[in-house]
Formats: structure tokens, sequence, C-alpha cells
């Protein structure tokens, strides 16, 4: 329910610190945040810098574990605490260390610092993925601890805690939200890998809870500016069997015995190693199977929540038509070509600007670019920048029809069809080197003729590509 402040806090800018900012879901809290004009200040802490280009993002490089981790959280209004271990195989101690350890940390670092709301991102694991839940399960069915499942046991003693905190803390508005399985960029896991390549693992009927990443970031939000209190489920509508989801959403499901699922899961970590798939607790394996259908009326209700993949097949649609499995060869080329032409000329020394730009190229055939401006010349990588000074979300319709001449950046931009955060002179580096692009076209030799080969290749979308080219990034 809405705390009886949440009119003077929804007029007042807000600071806010986040732990986990550069995980999945951490860094779509700190887009979302960083677009929110009620914020102005945003501390992210985490073991690595975030991806996410915003003059309000301050970095901290700490471990939710570091005693003195109060004087990064002091002088903030909110607390939203995403740092969690999920996937990755730890020993046990070390899971409980860090994620009920060092929750306890944060959460009473926060109550000394003077933070006057909590978000806590816990997770439908909580309530335990175990038999016997009612349909739907609501945020009032009871909570069931699991101590082999070491995610769902630690969602479930971090919540314990919660409870008690609260009580002790009553000034304090905690708002626990409960999301389903994330679905979106950056899954770095099992399921994640498969679903870029068009495939979902079949090993039973249950359905398969899940959630569109973006959506619990603007959950997180509502909550944080609303001023709630309480528990929050947060799923897609509709969850439907793995089988049944892959028909609905265009991929393939790959049926797998249990036992044969169960033994690779133990062997992930050693063929993880070798580049073979991703290292996964196997305990999540042996919670698979169980039924768990989930409400999300209360978060929708109370704090006006309206996801944009309602349902569980909208999730998957807007995976396989967004999330990249492998950059277009054409393009690859083109920086390729730009970064060597860009090398070939003597360096500028009268240009002190210094840019990292991240280019996120959506669409299938998309991926991320680390853009480097030094001295009048650029050097591109593969992968995403940590932290850019600039970033630039398009896809690669969009590029192609930039390359092709179709279009120019600025119009672009104003429709909507090029999202720019961090510094602006990151636009200004694209449209320069999609004018420098345009403009070999006109030479003669070598190098006009690949820039009129690939601009004959950027003039023929494929129909997929025409498709998207209509959708904003």
């Amino acid at each position: 329910m809405l705390d009886a402040t949440a009119l003077a806090r929804e007029k007042s800018l807000v600071r806010v610190v986040v732990t986990g900012g550069s995980g999945q879901l951490g860094s779509r809290v700190l887009r979302r945040l960083a677009g929110e004009r009620k914020v102005k200040a945003i501390t992210s802490i985490d073991l690595r810098a975030p991806a996410i280009a915003s003059p309000k993002i301050h970095a901290v490089t700490a471990d939710v574990r570091d005693p003195d981790i109060a004087r990064h959280i002091a002088d903030h209004d909110a607390l939203v605490h995403l740092a969690f271990v999920v996937t990755e195989v730890r020993p046990r101690e070390e899971v409980d260390a860090i994620n009920v350890g060092g929750s306890a940390n944060v959460f009473a670092a926060a109550a000394r610092g003077g933070v006057t709301q909590i978000v806590y991102s816990s997770s439908i694991a909580a309530y335990g993925v175990v038999p016997g839940h009612p349909e739907p399960i609501t945020e009032d069915t009871p909570r069931v601890h699991q101590p082999s499942f070491a995610y769902a046991a630690t969602k479930f003693e971090v919540e314990a805690a919660l409870d008690r905190f609260e009580s002790e803390h009553p000034s304090i508005a905690v708002v626990r939200l409960r999301p389903a399985i994330l679905v979106g960029h950056d899954m770095d896991h099992a399921l994640g890998y498969g679903l870029r390549r068009g495939r979902i693992v079949d090993i039973d009927d249950a359905p398969l809870p899940i959630v569109w990443d973006e959506d619990v970031a603007d959950a997180v939000a509502l909550a944080l500016l609303s001023g709630a209190r309480g528990a929050f489920n947060v799923a897609a509508d509709d969850a439907l069997a793995p089988r049944e989801l892959a028909a609905r959403g265009g991929l393939r499901a790959v049926r797998v015995p249990r036992s044969v699922a169960r033994a690779a899961a133990v062997a992930s970590p050693w063929l993880s190693r070798l580049g073979i798939g991703r290292a996964m607790d196997p305990a999540w394996l042996e919670s698979a199977g169980v039924r768990m259908i989930i409400s999300s009326e209360r978060a929708k209700r109370e704090l006006g929540w309206r996801p944009r993949c309602k349902t569980a097949v909208d999730v998957i649609a807007r995976h396989q038509s967004e999330v990249p499995r492998g950059l277009d060869p054409r393009l690859a080329l083109f920086f390729r070509a730009a970064e060597r032409a860009s090398q070939m000329r003597p360096p500028d020394e009268s240009r002190t600007m210094s840019l990292l730009l991240h280019v996120r190229l959506t669409g299938r055939d998309g991926g991320d670019l680390a853009i480097t401006f030094e001295r009048g010349r650029i050097s591109v990588r593969r992968g995403v920048p940590r932290p850019p000074n600039a970033a630039l979300t398009l896809t690669t319709a969009t590029l192609r029809r930039l390359l092709a001449g179709q279009t120019d950046v600025t119009s672009a931009q104003m429709l909507g069809q090029v999202r720019l955060e961090g510094d602006p002179t990151g636009v200004m580096l694209l449209g320069g080197i999609v004018t420098s692009f345009r403009a070999a076209g006109t030479q003669p030799g070598f190098r006009g003729a690949l820039a009129r080969r690939l601009t004959a290749w950027f003039s023929h979308l494929p129909a997929s590509a025409a498709a998207a080219e209509g959708s904003n990034p």
C-alpha cells in the first residue's frame, strides 16, 4: 500500500544507491532511473563498472560484505538492493555469506545512513520452488524454506531477515519485489545461452514463469517513487510449458531426459571452462517441474505496473526480435573498414576530446560494440565498454538505412530510432562515421568500390530487417 508521504515523495528529487548495478537487472534499473526526472543522483555499487552512460551515475567498486559499506550509502534517500549470487557455481558458505550476510550488511548500513526507503529484488523462489503451492501464488502465499536449493533458500532467509528489520525500523518503507525468471539482454546463464540460439530445453510440462527484465526495472522505479510498502509479484501472465512456449514463440524445443540434463548440469562448471555452454548450479534443475502460477495483480493495482510484455509469449517474441545472436557480417566488415581508414590518417594532436562510445545494435543480427575516439582516430572492438561516456541504441535495420543513405542520424534520432544516453558527442561521432562512409563511396579505387558494394548490400534489406525498422530500439 502507498505510504502517507507518497505525494510528497513524488514531488521530490531523490538520491538512490543501487547494489548490483552492473548485473542484468541492475543495468536495466540504472537506465530506467537515469531517465527519471525525479532522480537526481545514483550511486552504483558493484565489483565491476556499470555499462550505462549517464552523468547522474557515480560508480563505486565495493563488495556488499564490506564492513565499511555505509560510507557509500550514507546521504542517500533510497536503496535498491539487487546484488545477489543467482546461477553461479560457488561454495555454499560463500553464497550464504554474499546473499544473506551481504544483504543484512547493506540493510543495516542503510538504516544507519538515514535511508527512508528500500526496494529489494527478491524472487518468486522465496516462496520455495516446491510442490503444493496454490494457483495462483499471491503475495500472501506462505513462504517455504528450501535448504537444498541455495538460491531459493537465501531468498527466503533474506526475506525472513527483512521481517525483523521492518519491525525494528518502522520509519523505513520496505518493498519486496518478487520477479519471475528474468528474460532479456545479458542473460549470462544456460537459459540465455539457449534462447540466443533459438532453443529452449524441454524437460517437463511445468509452466515456465518468466518476465521481461525491463518490466521489472519499471516496477522498481514505480515502487521507489510511489512510497509503497509490502511485497509485489512481477511476472508475465499466461505462463506456458517449454514445448508450447517454443511452438508459439518461434523457438526450437529440445527434449532432454531429466537424467541427461542433470548430468550436464553437474558437468557444466568444467564444460564452461572449455567454452561449452554456461555453468549452472544443478539445484536449478532439481527444482524444475514444479508448477508455480504467479499472480501480479497487486503490482498492477497498487503500483500501476503495466508490463510492455504482458504474456510469456510476448516475452519470448520480444527476446527473439531484439536480442542479438551474432553481428551481421556486413556490419562487422563496415566497422573494420571504418577503423582501418581512421587509423591510416595521422593523429590530430589538436583534438583533445576523447570518447568511449557503446553502440548497442538490437535485432537478431546485432551486437555490442565499443568505439574509442582519440585524437581524431577511432578503434572498434566487440563487447560492452564499462563505463562508456555515451551509448547509442538502434536496430541493425536503422544502421543499414543510415549507411545506405536512406535516412540520416539527426532524423533517426528525432523519430526515436536512435536513442542516446550520456554525452551528446556520441551522436556526432556516429554521424561522422556514417558521413565518412558515404563520402568514401564517391572515391575511385578499392576503398570506393568496397563502400559502394556495402551500400548496395545495405540498400536491400531482408524482409525481417525491414519489418523491424519501424520499431523503436
